[in-house]
């Protein structure tokens, strides 16, 4: 007998608890406004993040499996806690939304972006450094073809300069050539005053004792004892050719 009086309590003992949670859990209201505090929100592939709730009535019911993801292999709801919501990015990458729904009720949608920060920075660097080796080649194109008209005035101006020489030089040939036959007319004409003073210095006359004339003969004007000299010293002396035998 008194075995089954501590059954029977024991099993009003376990229904008591049981009213208990239940008027607990029922006795809470259900939320009728949900609001996500966020607009759009950045992720990191394998991160968590809290996303702050607004509920009304304070202290209604949520469930994590009334948030709906657009995509559950990129954004993982893992609970509920301290007016929060609790997220989880996957390995995936993407663009997902976020929404509570329950019957009647809906909050505000949400675009959430996972991105892959390590391979984002891997790939910044990737353009950065393209983008340095396109404007070193474009510097150095730019050098090339500064050096390369460079180059094209140098030999343009070699060019000139060849060709000015060579027109001075055909110049300066035409001008020599102009001027030879007056050079050999000079010479050929002052052959015979070279002749004629060497002839000069080399002919012999005879001067008296007395008067200023030099003779070609010795007995003209029956000089006595004529002396004999070369004519341009006769000349130098003052003598002048004799009518008679010049």
């Amino acid at each position: 007998m008194k075995g089954k009086v501590l059954k029977i309590l024991k099993y009003m003992g376990f229904g008591f608890i049981g009213l208990i949670i239940i008027g607990i859990v029922f006795g809470k209201p259900m939320a009728d406004e949900i609001i996500i505090n966020e607009e759009n929100i950045t992720m990191d592939i394998h991160q968590s993040q809290q996303v702050t709730l607004t509920v009304h009535p304070d202290d209604g019911l949520l469930s994590e499996d009334d948030f709906q993801c657009s995509d559950t292999d990129i954004i993982k709801i893992e609970e509920i806690k301290d007016g929060k919501l609790i997220l989880k990015s996957l390995e995936k990458e993407g663009l997902v939304t976020l929404q509570y729904k329950k019957d009647d009720v809906k909050s505000n949608s949400v675009t959430i972006q996972v991105v892959n920060q390590q391979a984002l920075a891997m790939a910044k660097v990737k353009e950065k450094e393209e983008i340095e080796k396109k404007q070193a080649e474009e510097i150095k194109k730019q050098e090339d073809a500064k050096k390369a008209e460079e180059q094209k005035k140098a030999e343009e101006q070699k060019k000139a300069d060849e060709k000015k020489k060579s027109e001075q030089a055909k110049k300066n040939t035409a001008k020599t050539a102009s001027q030879r036959p007056a050079s050999q007319s000079n010479n050929n004409s002052s052959t015979p005053s070279s002749s004629q003073s060497n002839h000069t210095n080399s002919a012999m006359v005879y001067i008296p004792k007395t008067g200023k004339k030099y003779h070609s003969n010795a007995n003209c004007s029956n000089m006595k004892n004529p002396r004999q000299v070369s004519l341009s010293e006769a000349q130098n002396r003052g003598f002048t050719a004799c009518k008679k035998c010049y």
